[in-house]
């Protein structure tokens, strides 16, 4: 009985989840229309806000909802989202994925005064906010290149360059890899107390294999537990890491075409219909991330543990 009312509360939760994550987009999108200036100070308005929702709502029924200008021009999001969506899962994906795996190599690897000094200077980076961890890349990279005639990467992207660059893929990798070791240090240095792990060093076992086959299978659930966590917070680096490096994803679609409007004035430039797109664009590359991360996970706890 437990059980299924443990799957009843999970599949209620789930429901109101799809529910109210839409909702929450459309608020969170009129945010910009809930101010406005009157005699040189800002005034909370509720019109213009309400106004856009039932704007985009009545255009879902002729797909004008999903229509935006830049200059000119009208577009449809979904002829130039999937680019854009396609460059913000790529550094998602390859940066959680190299981070997530040094972190766990190295939580398992090194104990004592390393493992201090180690959990040390990756806390001292990520105290770093992310917007000054990118400006010291940026200059490093050129320090280096004027002191030595060496590029280590391109400041940011241009037509030129291809969509993966070096140094946003750097920054993006700090938060899963400091995350990834300090989750597997924590947990694995309690796994070795357990019997299974002590029951696996009597048998003759080295503790290079118990490690990795036994205790690292055992950290891999909690790494899985925190990924709604990690993912959300790489999410936010992503929208700091597009600007900065003008890369072409998703979040960054946002400040170009988001404001791109004729009229004077920021607010009166703002682009609704391109906020909730973006916004929807963001929840769906969450999703994707999440559902990857869970399966690599598994499959990498399978392997470790033998099973078919």
């Amino acid at each position: 009985m437990v059980s299924i009312a443990e799957k009843s509360g999970k599949r209620v939760i789930s429901i109101a989840s799809v529910i109210v994550a839409p909702v929450a987009v459309l608020l969170i999108a009129a945010t910009p229309l809930l101010f406005e200036k009157r005699a040189g100070a800002p005034a909370f308005v509720l019109g213009p806000a309400l106004e856009a929702i039932a704007g985009w709502l009545r255009g879902l029924a002729d797909g004008s909802s999903f229509e935006y200008s830049l200059g000119s021009t009208v577009w449809n999001f979904f002829d130039v989202a999937p680019r854009f969506f396609a460059v913000s899962l790529l550094y998602v994906v390859s940066a959680g994925s190299v981070g997530m795996a040094a972190g766990v190599a190295l939580g398992l690897s090194l104990r004592g005064r390393a493992a201090d000094v180690a959990s040390s200077i990756l806390g001292s980076l990520y105290a770093i906010p992310d917007f000054i961890s990118a400006i010291l890349l940026q200059l490093v990279t050129i320090v280096i290149l004027d002191a030595t005639g060496f590029k280590i990467g391109r400041i940011s992207h241009d037509a030129a360059s291809g969509v993966f660059l070096l140094l946003p893929f750097v920054l993006l990798t700090v938060y899963p890899f400091a995350f990834a070791f300090k989750t597997t240090l924590r947990k694995s240095v309690d796994a070795e107390r357990e019997p299974f792990a002590v029951f696996a060093l009597s048998k003759g076992l080295s503790k290079r294999t118990v490690r990795l086959k036994h205790i690292g299978a055992a950290v891999i659930p909690s790494i899985s537990t925190e990924l709604p966590t990690l993912l959300g917070i790489m999410q936010a680096n992503l929208f700091m890491a597009e600007y900065i490096f003008a890369l072409p994803g998703i979040t960054r679609f946002l400040f170009l075409v988001g404001f791109s409007g004729r009229r004077a004035g920021w607010i009166e430039s703002y682009q609704y219909p391109v906020a909730v797109a973006v916004l929807l664009g963001v929840m769906i590359l969450y999703l994707a991330a999440w559902e990857f991360f869970r399966l690599a996970l598994y499959a990498v706890r399978r392997a470790l543990t033998g099973e078919r």
